[in-house]
């Protein structure tokens, strides 16, 4: 799971870069960069959790999953919070590839969840 994560990582790193690059600069946020790499983070320690909670015990995967999630959702406003109170000027754009990236490593990880547990 770590070698798929580090690669979907790059690839996002490098489309956040060329996206900053070439976009207008309302509709780039120096903060894509960090994003993919936060988003990296917490995809892999919630992905050895919840391996490792089914493996433990697989009963309480339920209960850790959705916690987890919960958790990370009021982190991840948190954070988008912080940010627009931070920097009012680039707030919209920040938010929108917060947003995005949250989305797309949310379909990563179940995607790479299910793949995981099929095999155990």
């Amino acid at each position: 799971m770590i070698k798929s994560t580090i690669l979907f990582s790059v690839l996002l790193l490098v489309l956040a870069i060329a996206w900053n690059q070439f976009m207008p600069p309302n509709l780039a946020s120096p903060a894509m960069p960090i994003i993919v790499i936060y988003f990296f983070i917490s995809t892999v320690i919630v992905h050895r959790i919840l391996i490792k909670t089914n493996t433990e015990s697989p009963k309480n995967f339920i209960r850790t999953y959705m916690g987890t999630t919960a958790l990370r959702l009021f982190l991840n406003l948190m954070v988008i919070i912080i940010y627009i109170l931070v920097d009012r000027s680039r707030a919209m754009a920040f938010a929108l590839a917060f947003l995005v990236f949250y989305f797309i490593y949310l379909i990563f990880e179940i995607i790479s969840l299910q793949k995981d547990l099929k095999g155990k």
